[in-house]
C-alpha cells in the first residue's frame, strides 16, 4: 500500500479517500480538461471559426481560462499578473501583448481579440478598467 499512498500524496490526495482515484482519473487520464466544464465542443468550434484561431491559439485560450477559473480571479489583470509573476508568458505566444492603458505604463496582457474572446467564454464584461490605448503583440 506504500506505493499507492506515495502516489496519492504526490497528487495532493490521501490513500484513505475513496473518491481520490476517480477524481484523479477524471482529471488526468480521461483526456478531458477542466475547460470542458465551461466550453462545449460546439462552442469550441464556433469560437475557433469566429475568431480564426489555430489549434495552438485555442490551447493557449484554454490555458488562460483555466488559470482564471482555478484561482477564482474576477479581473483580467489578475490573470495577467499571475502569468507575469510566474514567468508564463512564453505559454501565450499567440495572444500576449504589451499593453498601454494611457498611464505611461506598459504592462503585459493580451490583445483586444483575445480579450473579447475570453470575456465571451467567461460571460464577463471588461469591468471598469482603463481603456486599452495600444496593444503591441510580441
Amino acid at each position: 500500500m506504500g506505493d499507492y499512498s506515495d502516489f496519492c500524496e504526490s497528487y495532493g490526495g490521501d490513500a484513505s479517500d475513496p473518491d481520490f482515484m476517480d477524481n484523479w482519473l477524471e482529471k488526468y487520464a480521461s483526456g478531458n480538461t477542466p475547460i470542458d466544464k465551461y466550453i462545449s465542443k460546439n462552442e469550441e468550434n464556433k469560437f475557433k471559426q469566429e475568431y480564426k484561431l489555430t489549434d495552438k491559439a485555442w490551447e493557449q485560450v484554454k490555458e488562460y481560462v483555466l488559470i482564471y477559473k482555478k484561482h477564482s480571479f474576477k479581473q483580467h489583470y489578475e490573470v495577467n499578473n499571475y502569468i507575469t509573476k510566474n514567468s508564463l508568458w512564453g505559454n501565450f505566444t499567440e495572444m500576449r501583448s504589451m499593453n498601454d492603458h494611457g498611464s505611461n505604463v506598459i504592462v503585459h496582457g493580451i490583445t483586444k481579440k483575445y480579450f473579447r474572446l475570453i470575456c465571451e467564454i467567461l460571460e464577463i464584461t471588461g469591468a471598469n478598467g482603463k481603456p486599452l490605448i495600444k496593444a503591441e503583440k510580441y
